[in-house]
């Protein structure tokens, strides 16, 4: 099962401003599309996270996927690489 959410940032557009053309409103929706910065939507799922944890009483204590080793260096899903063994 995927879960997305889907904008389409040009029918926005025109839900705010109905009265642009369509010139005008693919031009805003283009910019806004290529331009868009995704950390505080991706903020907003890091707090719902936490809230739905709690409300469905799951502890996430631990499930980071972060291991402290012995030099105490962090590894988050490190890439196969020769500089990562």
């Amino acid at each position: 099962m995927t879960y997305t959410i889907e904008v389409d940032v040009l029918e926005a557009v025109n839900d705010f401003y109905p009265g642009l053309s369509v010139e005008e409103a693919s031009k805003i929706a283009d910019s806004i599309a290529n331009k868009w910065d995704y950390t505080q939507m991706y903020n907003s799922i890091a707090d719902d996270i936490s809230w739905y944890a709690d409300a469905h009483d799951i502890d996430l204590v631990g499930k980071e996927g972060v291991e402290e080793e012995t030099n105490n260096i962090y590894t988050i899903g490190s890439p196969n690489s020769p500089l990562f063994p």
